[in-house]
């Protein structure tokens, strides 16, 4: 794993999660530049000059071609570039971002899931996300904030649908982490009432049709902990009964 951190208009979380501030060239030239502090984040870290590196991004559970390349020039800059299609879906969400807004100018961020292999899923999420502790990154969800007195929306994907099916979830299977029994509250008293992550046991790019999500079969609860180590493989998300297997595994030695 590679550095995490700022990096121009870059945010690396962790090994699987990237944050774009997007601007004007990223939606005019369907493309955006690669710092090379984080190539390795796009398996990208041995790019020669004039290489590119194909890449697949998920959008709305549509698969894009892409790539990452490195100029032939003394600049040696790393970009990302993507096709017409892709820019198409962006441009509305730039012009369904600014209507929301209420404002002409500005510029929603974007987040990069690594999924596997040289596979991301991409989403727009708000401005204010990286500001907000309690929103996980492997989650999609709804923000609605208050900001002195007057409501301002911030444009997402999908996040309707998400965030009701959460709140089903959550009434269902209740705060306490379905691997490990884990409760925030029993840990962290009031500050942990009602907090748990939801995980979503079928991976939303792998539906080829768009599907209704039944919360109590498709949705699980899971502590922060075990979430992070469902998705701790680049090359495959494990399922709850693997991960109970590999605990209990533990437990036996422990």
């Amino acid at each position: 794993m590679g550095e995490t951190g700022k990096f121009y208009s870059w945010e690396i979380i962790d090994e699987i999660t990237a944050i774009k501030n997007c601007d004007k060239s990223f939606f005019e030239y369907r493309g955006s530049g690669v710092p090379k502090e984080i190539r390795w984040f796009f398996d990208s870290e041995d790019i020669q000059n004039g290489e590119q590196i194909p890449l697949i991004l998920i959008y709305k559970d549509n698969e894009y071609k892409a790539h990452i390349e490195m100029e032939s020039s003394n600049h040696s800059r790393t970009r990302m570039f993507w096709k017409n299609d892709l820019k198409k879906e962006f441009d509305e969400v730039l012009k369904d971002y600014r209507l929301n807004l209420g404002k002409e100018n500005g510029y929603p961020s974007i987040k990069f899931t690594k999924i596997f292999g040289n596979t991301y899923e991409v989403e727009f999420i708000g401005l204010d996300w990286l500001n907000d502790e309690s929103i996980n990154p492997l989650e999609t969800i709804e923000t609605e904030n208050e900001v002195e007195g007057k409501q301002k929306k911030i444009y997402t994907t999908k996040y309707e649908r998400s965030y009701k099916n959460r709140e089903k979830a959550i009434k269902i299977h209740g705060t306490r982490c379905i691997v490990c029994d884990f409760d925030f509250e029993e840990a962290y008293g009031e500050l942990g009432k009602d907090f748990i992550e939801v995980h979503h046991t079928k991976p939303l790019y792998s539906l080829e049709d768009e599907v209704e999500i039944n919360p109590e079969e498709d949705l699980v609860c899971l502590c922060s902990n075990c979430h992070r180590m469902i998705h701790r493989r680049r090359d495959k998300i494990l399922s709850v009964e693997e991960l109970k297997e590999i605990m209990e595994e533990r437990s036996v030695f422990a």
